[in-house]
């Protein structure tokens, strides 16, 4: 049979239902209603039905007649049926309940159809009546046991729920609903991973649903549950395989209790265990407890562990008897006061023996458990052992008494800040830098409002730096101060570090001392410079014009081969002047005339003050070997700050950042040294209205982004040394030729335009590089990236004071120096020290000297000589003699001992021009066993 449209369906679905109510049996009558006359004619049967009189006509009824029959409660709904039946035609179907013959209502199902004119008006209105009665009554069945079911499992806590073999909710009670946190039908027919909003939750639930349904055995577990509104709670989970009659499995049936304050108890209960137990085990007292009535006490492993008893158990008179004998009566006594009485704790020192036999002082405390009638039953304490602390108070004490005389003894003044409390420790030395009575209290309002205003921005930005977890800096600051009580400005010099707990920074705390009368000096020193430049000013005007000329048209080689030379020649001039002068001083030590004494120190004056301009020169022609060691930045820039102070002046402020655990570099100390000298005094002249001045140390590791970003740098580790000032900075076109030769923005006399190139010189002959920023008005920073060498610095060894100059043992020695006045002074410096010498004016007499006095043990040599130089007689010497040791001696480096600018390993060399002390000092270590490291 088609039914292409619902009106069809439904009335095919009518049929049906007819046809199966005539197979059995259940048609009770049928109708016709003619609608227009209002007139109902029925058969037997459904007058029957409706208990309608027999006598009644079967014919022509009217329908309200017949709806009379209808139970009151369903008439209503009769009624509205059958007007939206005529109204719109076609089927009708209704059930409701009819009064029988037996004067009982049942219930029966109507089913017609309102047939409709060409003008849409009901003309009639067949129908049958069918019994229902026994499917209503198993619906109503059905429906009580589903009303039963579903207020058992309601009713049930926690969650019960069923599933299908797919994972598919079917049933859920009002647990289930609130764990979910949307209504039943939201769910009911869907799988966890569709309802839940925890993918890793449902997937969980999904994985443990299918294993016990594959399975098909019951499970018990207890799972973290997450709701909806973000709690989290333990269920504890019955599932079990839902089977078919067959037993087949076809589901899951599941319950859950909430079980989350059952598990935190649990947790209470097992973490109040671990606590005493890791208590009892970590904590250094020795943990006792003492059962009053049979006497029993139970110890924990400090026992054995601070007094090496190695007893668990023992009873309380085993603890008296370890008392010293002079303090058992009194523990005795005043602790059985508090047992017997109504206190409860006890405390109380005294000396207990050890397993050793010797005594411990101890603290020990004790807290009485009494039952319900006050009687004592437990005492639980703790056993302290005061040794440790008795040893570190007097131990402290000490350090504090030498902390004080040590800050007395060198006028210094120590701070601590308490960033906790917010609290200010001074002693009076450092109140009174602040212009404060020692015995006034101070806060970190007095410091701060104590600072020069000028000062208190950088002072208060360096201190937190110093507290920064971050930086971690070290707090080294020069302030003026202006006194609270008598208002005069003094100058300070602090340093300090923070004290950090993880990362949070709990103190500050270092030294101060009082810097007036040096800042004083500093400044009247500066106004002595600035004079002295003034005069000289005039008179260098000349010279200045034919420098700058030269330095035009001439190229860094050729004046370096022209300083060279002149360095060497100037040198062995001097090593004839130097080295008698040390002499004759050493000889007429106790002359009686006192200008005798001073005109010799004024010449040997001037001869040192030559010879430093003379390594200058070599300096600046890069012909002067560098020595390279290992060097800490940090310890180098500690010791030039007096130094940079003097030669910045007092409108400059010098502030030094110094990173700790600096890595350390490998180059030519002293010519790094110049080398921030020189960077300073630049930063000092762009700054000519003061400013401040920065010098800062970092470890850097640069990565391949890094070498990319800093235009050339390779990556690797380097010690970064920055210097910056705030003054006015270089543009561009003037910052791209800083490191040119010759090149200056100095006025005429301020400058030779050679700084920052001997500076880029240094730095790339050392291996490192330099890279330099600037901007107008706002200041330059340059930065040397120096190679880290790994390893540390051995401190330095300090030097003798007034050690005699080491002898010799009449050792032979041939000095060999084509300058006679050179070769006289070695000879007569030699022979004055105790050593037999021999003399030879070039190679050719030496080597005959060699060859005929087989006990030389030493070549002292010069280097530059004509035809043969000193290194090849050296190699000459050596096939003769491979045991015989060479010294050489040079005004100049640039020579076959030095290649790239360092000395040839195992080369010895003194510079021209030496004094007696140095050659004494060279020849000893020279002839020593033990040879000393290269120079």
């Amino acid at each position: 049979m088609d039914a292409s449209t619902p009106d069809d369906l439904d009335r095919v679905r009518d049929a049906e239902r007819v046809e199966m109510a005539l197979a059995a049996g259940a048609i009770v009558g049928t109708w016709f209603w003619d609608i227009p006359r209002n007139r109902v004619t029925i058969d037997d049967a459904l007058a029957d039905a409706f208990g309608l009189d027999p006598s009644v006509s079967r014919d022509n009824l009217p329908l309200e007649q017949i709806l009379e029959y209808v139970h009151p409660d369903d008439r209503p709904g009769v009624s509205a049926a059958i007007a939206d039946a005529i109204a719109r035609g076609g089927r009708y179907a209704h059930a409701y309940r009819t009064l029988g013959t037996d004067r009982q209502y049942r219930w029966i199902e109507a089913i017609g159809r309102v047939d409709l004119d060409a003008d849409g008006n009901a003309i009639g209105f067949p129908g049958v009546l069918i019994d229902i009665e026994e499917r209503r009554r198993i619906e109503a069945e059905r429906d009580h046991a589903q009303t039963l079911l579903r207020s058992f499992i309601d009713a049930a806590p926690g969650v019960v729920y069923a599933k299908d073999r797919q994972g598919r909710m079917l049933i859920g009670n009002r647990g289930t609903t609130e764990l979910i946190g949307r209504p039943l039908e939201d769910y009911v027919g869907r799988t966890d991973a569709e309802f839940l909003g925890d993918a890793v939750q449902a997937a969980v639930v999904m994985a443990t649903d299918e294993r016990i349904m594959a399975s098909g055995q019951s499970e018990q577990i207890e799972e973290a549950i997450s709701f909806p509104d973000g709690r989290r709670a333990w269920w504890l989970s019955t599932k079990a395989p839902l089977r078919d009659s067959d037993g087949t499995v076809i589901g899951l049936v599941g319950t859950s209790l909430d079980i989350t304050d059952r598990k935190a108890a649990e947790a209470r209960h097992l973490e109040v265990e671990e606590r005493y137990r890791l208590a009892a085990r970590a904590t250094n007292d020795a943990i006792w407890d003492w059962k009053i009535g049979d006497g029993q006490v139970v110890w924990n492993e400090a026992l054995t562990t601070l007094f090496g008893h190695a007893e668990v158990e023992t009873d309380a008179q085993w603890w008296l008897d370890h008392i010293h004998p002079d303090d058992r009566a009194r523990i005795d006594s005043r602790i059985h006061e508090v047992i017997e009485g109504d206190a409860s704790v006890w405390t109380d020192e005294y000396r207990f023996r050890r397993d050793d036999g010797s005594y411990a002082a101890v603290f020990d405390r004790g807290t009485v458990l009494r039952g319900s009638g006050g009687e004592p039953v437990r005492m639980i304490g703790a056993m302290l052992d005061l040794s440790a602390r008795r040893t570190a108070e007097a131990a402290l004490a000490q350090s504090e008494k030498r902390l004080r005389l040590a800050t007395e003894a060198g006028d210094l003044g120590f701070w601590d800040v308490d960033l906790v409390h917010d609290a200010l420790i001074w002693p009076r030395r450092t109140k009174a830098m602040f212009g404060i009575s020692p015995d006034a209290e101070v806060t970190l309002r007095d410091f701060y409002d104590g600072l020069h205003p000028q000062d208190r921005e950088a002072t208060t930005a360096a201190l937190e730096a110093a507290a920064d977890p971050a930086r971690r800096a070290l707090y080294d600051v020069e302030y003026r101060t202006i006194g609270k009580e008598d208002g005069i400005e003094r100058w300070v010099a602090a340093k300090g570090r923070g004290v950090f707990e993880g990362d949070r920074c709990v103190r500050v705390l270092g030294v101060a001392i009082d810097v007036t009368a040096r800042k004083r000096a500093d400044a009247r020193l500066q106004e002595l410079n600035e004079q002295l430049e003034s005069r000289v000013l005039a008179e260098v005007a000349e010279r200045t014009r034919v420098e700058e000329a030269l330095r035009q048209s001439q190229k860094m080689e050729a004046v370096g081969q022209l300083t060279g030379g002149i360095a060497h020649d100037f040198n062995n001039m001097l090593a004839a002047v130097v080295g008698p002068l040390d002499l004759l001083s050493s000889r007429l030590k106790d002359h009686p005339d006192p200008r005798t004494r001073r005109y010799i120190d004024m010449a040997i004056d001037g001869a040192n003050r030559a010879a430093q301009l003379t390594q200058r020169l070599l300096a600046f022609s890069r012909q002067q070997p560098l020595q390279p060691v290992p060097v800490d930045a940090n310890r180098l820039l500690a010791g030039m700050r007096d130094l940079l102070v003097h030669s910045l002046g007092s409108s400059v402020r010098l502030e030094t950042l110094l990173q700790d655990d600096l890595w350390c570099t490998h180059v030519d100390a002293n010519q790094l040294e110049n080398v921030i000298l020189n960077l300073a005094v630049n930063a000092r002249d762009a700054m000519p209205g003061g400013g401040r001045l920065t010098i800062a140390t970092n470890n850097c590791r640069l990565d391949a982004d890094d070498a990319v970003a800093l235009h050339g740098v390779p990556p690797g580790e380097y010690v970064l040394i920055s210097v910056s000032d705030d003054g006015s900075g270089m543009p561009p076109e003037v910052m791209a030729k800083a490191f040119d030769p010759f090149y200056t923005t100095k006025k005429v006399g301020k400058g030779t335009g050679l700084g920052l190139s001997q500076v880029y010189g240094f730095v790339r002959q050392s291996a490192g590089h330099v890279r330099m920023l600037s901007e107008v008005a706002r200041g330059t920073v340059v930065k040397l990236y120096l190679p880290r060498l790994v390893g540390g610095v051995e401190p330095k060894p300090p030097a003798d004071q007034g050690v005699a100059p080491p002898h010799g043992r009449q050792e032979l020695v041939l000095v060999v120096d084509d300058e006679p006045a050179v070769r006289q002074f070695s000879t007569d410096a030699l022979t004055e020290l105790g050593y037999r010498v021999l003399a030879a004016d070039g190679a050719a007499s030496a080597l005959q000297l060699l060859d005929a006095h087989p006990d030389i043990v030493l070549l002292f040599t010069d280097v530059v000589m004509p035809e043969v130089n000193g290194r090849q007689l050296a190699d000459a010497a050596l096939k003769r003699r491979p045991d015989l040791k060479v010294l050489f001696t040079t005004g100049n480096s640039r020579n076959t001992l030095v290649h790239d600018g360092v000395l040839d390993p195992g080369v010895q060399l003194i510079g021209k021009p030496y004094t007696v002390d140095t050659l004494a000092a060279r020849v000893s270590a020279m002839l020593a066993p033990d040879r000393l490291p290269d120079a």
